[in-house]
């Protein structure tokens, strides 16, 4: 669909995870996305759109990546399709790409399984958890366990292991075998124990957790992953870190788990695998786990016909040499710690400001209505529209509002971001929960 041939009764596409039609009375022809350059969209009209929302933290190296886009195209014309579903080699590419990821990846993590998206991935995590118990001889380790308010994405056992009731209302009835602990309320660590022995380590197949909570970017202390590491260790569970968000330098490290230092036994990665430039998801493991499979009576059937798509993987080893080249991780650190900075002096002594959150290039800023309350839903839309009006695009969760943005971006581009936000909730100040 062109802007020219825009029609809203015939418009066939369901997106979004609002009513379409609320999209579409908000946009029209002239808000369609229609190119991308380095760090900005310029949609149909023309306007310029300066994006620290990085896509949705999936577009590390922004738009227009020669490199990417030539290494998708190379391998397109060379070889765009090998099954692997079945006992067929994969594509060179793929077997390429699970070495490097190796070589980057925590301590440990010598396999890797390739599915779609970070929801993909957190599902066959936790097959994978309670399939190695089965073909152990221990098929009574079964529960998964996360926390409170975590997301794991939308697939139905990532849902459920996510700790999120409202999404099990809407959605339940969730399958059996989860269960989830309150979050950690001190840096120690010393509560986790309690509360595993009370579930019972004996039925327990794995520990899922997130390093850094995408959706506010609060860190679990460093105490509670090591001592959640410890505990794991102790009583023979598989520690499980989702990183479909916190991986590819979005936290300060190319891996969130190495904030704290430890190495799960399963990682789950998506979104920066491939810059944004196609769908790929990925779950790496030991060798110990992998060796469980790995003889002729065993089977391991999560997996789907464009598993380890050649084409997505020749993207993602593109994006790994970017990293490689570029020092993207550290210039990530140097965005947040700028937007950061410049977003707490400019919003000083606004009564709006509830508090600004700086983890690598993760900066997440709470706001507060009149009455002193985090600003509702119906807040944080209007704050996005006026944001894009001033050719900025930013993001926002039910817990905080938040620029991601690529890792690429330039520090002028990053002022202008930093800038520009603090003017439009100055500007809106006054009107937050009215």
């Amino acid at each position: 669909m062109t802007p020219s041939t825009w029609d809203r009764d015939t418009y066939a596409l369901w997106h979004g995870t609002v009513p379409t039609s609320t999209i579409l009375g908000t946009n029209g022809p002239e808000d369609l996305w229609v190119k991308g350059e380095g760090s900005w969209l310029i949609d149909a009209s023309g306007r310029r759109a300066l994006d620290a929302r990085a896509g949705v933290g999936n577009m590390v190296l922004g738009y227009g990546r020669a490199d990417v886009v030539e290494a998708m195209s190379r391998q397109a014309r060379e070889l765009p399709y090998v099954c692997a579903v079945r006992w067929e080699l994969a594509a060179p590419v793929a077997i390429e790409l699970a070495r490097e990821l190796t070589a980057v990846a925590p301590a440990g993590l010598d396999r890797v399984r390739f599915c779609h998206t970070g929801g993909a991935a957190v599902e066959s995590a936790v097959q994978m958890a309670r399939g190695y118990y089965r073909n152990t001889g221990k098929p009574d380790k079964r529960l998964v366990v996360g926390l409170r308010d975590s997301y794991h994405g939308t697939p139905m056992a990532a849902m459920a292991a996510s700790g999120q009731r409202m999404m099990h209302w809407r959605f339940g009835p969730m399958p059996d075998g989860f269960r989830h602990l309150p979050e950690p309320t001190d840096d120690t660590g010393a509560e986790l124990a309690a509360q595993l022995d009370e579930v019972g380590p004996e039925r327990v197949a794995a520990l899922i957790l997130e390093p850094v909570k995408g959706r506010n970017g609060q860190s679990l202390p460093d105490a509670y992953l090591r001592a959640a590491r410890e505990y794991c260790t102790r009583n023979d569970i598989l520690l499980i870190l989702d990183e479909a968000f916190t991986g590819y330098g979005r936290m300060g490290e190319m891996f969130a788990s190495e904030i704290s230092g430890i190495s799960p036994d399963i990682m789950c990665l998506a979104k920066g695998i491939t810059a944004g430039y196609s769908a790929l998801g990925a779950v790496l493991a030991t060798e110990r786990i992998h060796q469980a499979f790995d003889s002729g009576t065993t089977v391991f059937a999560h997996a789907s016909t464009t598993d380890g798509h050649p084409v997505a993987c020749a993207a993602a080893l593109a994006t790994l040499r970017a990293f490689a080249a570029e020092d993207l991780v550290p210039h990530g650190r140097v965005l947040g710690r700028l937007l950061g900075d410049r977003l707490e002096s400019l919003l000083k002594g606004t009564p709006v400001l509830g508090g600004v959150r700086a983890v690598g290039a993760y900066v997440g800023v709470d706001l507060l209505d009149r009455d002193g309350h985090p600003i509702s839903m119906r807040d944080r839309q209007h704050l996005e529209a006026a944001c894009r009006r001033q050719g900025l695009l930013i993001h926002y969760t039910p817990d905080t509002v938040m620029l991601i943005p690529p890792l690429t971006m330039t520090t002028e581009e990053a002022e202008f971001a930093a800038e520009t936000f603090a003017s439009v909730v100055t500007a809106l100040g006054p009107g937050f929960g009215s």
